[in-house]
C-alpha cells in the first residue's frame, strides 16, 4: 500500500512528495518513507530565496518597498506582544499611584520601546502605524478605569504591595499581577488585550497539544490518543506535527468522538449536533478554570480598539450545569484555500461562539523556509462578545 501525502511549500522552488510504502515481507512489515523533490529549478531558486531573504531586513519608515503580508504580520506580533507587557505595567503603575503606597513604579520603558520599534519598521504610510499609536493610548486611558475598578472591588482593604509575576507562569496559573494586602488575601489579577474580541486561556498557547488539550478538556489518556494518531496513519506524535493539517485532523476526530458529534464530518460540522452533553459541560468547566488559571486570578480585559475594560467572557454568561444539547452548536469548519481540512473549530452557545480551537503552523524564521508548514502550537480562546 503506498500513501502519497503531497504538500507544497511556497518556496518558489520545488514540489516535495512523501510516499510511504508499506509492505510486508517473510520478516515482518516494512514501512520504508520516501522523500521525491523536484530538482528543476531547485539551485538557482534556493539561491534566489536565500539571497532575498538574508537581505530582507525591517522595512523602515519612508522606504518604498511594499511591505509583505508576511512581514507585517511579524512587525505586528513584536508590537502586540510589547503592548501586553505594557498593560500590566502601567496597570501595576497606575494601582500603586491610587493607593499612594512607597512603592516606585515599574519600568514601563523596554515594554514601549518594543512597540515604538515596531512601529518604526512600517512604512511612512501605513496605516497600521496610527492604529497603533490608539491602541497604546487605549491602554494608557484604560489601566485607569481597570486600577480604580479593580481598588472598588478590593472594599477598605489596604494595598501594601503590587507584584508583576508574568514571569513566574507555571502548573497553569495565570496572574501577571498579584496585589497584596495588610488584611485580607493577596489578588491575582491576569491581565489580557482583547485580540479580536478573544482571549486566551492559560496556557493557552501549546505546542503540547497531548497534555494541554486533548487531556485537559477531553480526557483523552496517552494510549486513546496514540491509537487515533495510528488511525490517522502515523507512527507517532512527531510525524504527525510534520504538517499541522494533520494536527487540525486529529482536532477534528477528538471533537467528534469525545462529544459524541454526530451528522457531521472532519470537513464539515456545520450541522453537527452533540450527544454526550457531560462531556461538553466537563470542558466547559475546564474553561472557566483555566480562563483564570489555578491560582482563581481575577480576568481584567482592555479592549485595545476602544479602551473600555472588560471581565468576563460569553462563557461566564452561562449556566453551564443547566445547558441542553439543543443551544448547542459548532462553527462549520470547512476547508478554505484548496486545504484539506479547516484549521481552526469551535463551539457555539445559543448562536454565539464561545470557544475556538486554532492550529497553527511556524511562523517567524521558519515562514521562508521548508519547515513552514508544521505544527507550532494550538491556541483555545474564549470569546468575550
Amino acid at each position: 500500500m503506498v500513501k502519497i501525502l503531497r504538500y507544497r511549500y511556497c518556496l518558489g522552488v520545488a514540489d516535495f512528495v512523501v510516499a510511504k510504502l508499506s509492505m510486508h515481507s517473510a520478516s515482518g512489515r516494512v514501512r520504508i518513507q520516501i522523500t521525491l523533490l523536484a530538482l528543476a529549478g531547485v539551485i538557482a531558486g534556493a539561491s534566489a530565496v536565500a539571497s532575498g531573504y538574508a537581505s530582507a531586513g525591517p522595512v523602515q519608515a519612508g522606504q518604498s518597498k511594499a511591505l509583505s503580508k508576511t512581514d507585517f504580520d511579524i512587525i505586528e506580533g513584536i508590537f502586540h506582544d510589547g503592548l501586553g507587557t505594557y498593560a500590566e505595567v502601567m496597570l501595576a503603575n497606575e494601582l500603586i499611584s491610587l493607593s499612594r503606597i512607597k512603592q516606585p513604579p515599574f519600568d514601563a520603558s523596554q515594554s514601549k520601546a518594543k512597540m515604538l520599534d515596531a512601529i518604526n519598521r512600517l512604512p511612512a504610510s501605513h496605516p497600521s502605524r496610527a492604529i497603533f499609536q490608539r491602541e497604546i493610548a487605549n491602554i494608557e486611558s484604560g489601566v485607569k478605569t481597570g486600577a480604580a475598578e479593580l481598588l472598588k472591588q478590593a472594599g477598605s482593604a489596604h494595598l501594601t504591595r503590587v507584584r508583576h509575576t508574568a514571569l513566574e507562569y507555571a502548573d497553569a496559573r495565570a496572574a501577571d499581577l498579584v496585589l497584596e494586602f495588610s488584611d485580607r488575601a493577596d489578588l491575582p489579577v491576569s491581565v489580557k488585550a482583547d485580540k479580536s474580541r478573544k482571549v486566551a486561556v492559560a496556557e493557552g498557547q501549546t505546542p503540547q497539544i497531548e497534555e494541554k488539550w486533548a487531556e485537559r478538556y477531553f480526557r483523552v489518556s496517552p494510549d486513546e490518543l496514540n491509537k487515533m494518531i495510528s488511525a490517522l496513519g502515523f507512527t507517532s506524535i512527531n510525524e504527525l506535527k510534520s504538517n499541522y493539517l494533520n494536527v487540525a485532523r486529529l482536532v477534528a476526530d477528538v471533537l467528534i468522538r469525545k462529544l459524541g458529534l454526530v451528522d457531521c464530518s472532519p470537513t464539515d460540522f456545520r450541522r453537527a449536533r452533540i450527544t454526550d452533553l457531560e462531556a461538553l459541560k466537563f470542558l466547559l468547566h475546564q474553561l472557566v478554570l483555566f480562563k483564570s488559571g489555578k491560582d482563581r486570578s481575577r480576568v481584567i480585559i482592555f479592549d485595545r480598539s476602544t479602551g473600555e475594560v472588560k471581565w468576563e467572557s460569553l462563557l461566564d454568561e452561562i449556566d453551564i450545569d443547566g445547558l441542553t444539547a439543543d443551544r448547542v452548536s459548532m462553527l462549520p469548519s470547512r476547508p478554505r484555500g484548496g486545504h484539506p481540512i479547516g484549521s481552526e473549530f469551535g463551539i457555539k452557545i445559543d448562536g454565539r461562539t464561545v470557544v475556538s480551537f486554532q492550529i497553527k503552523h511556524k511562523r517567524g524564521p521558519a515562514r521562508a523556509t521548508v519547515h513552514r508548514l508544521e505544527f507550532s502550537d494550538i491556541t483555545t480562546r474564549l470569546r468575550i462578545e
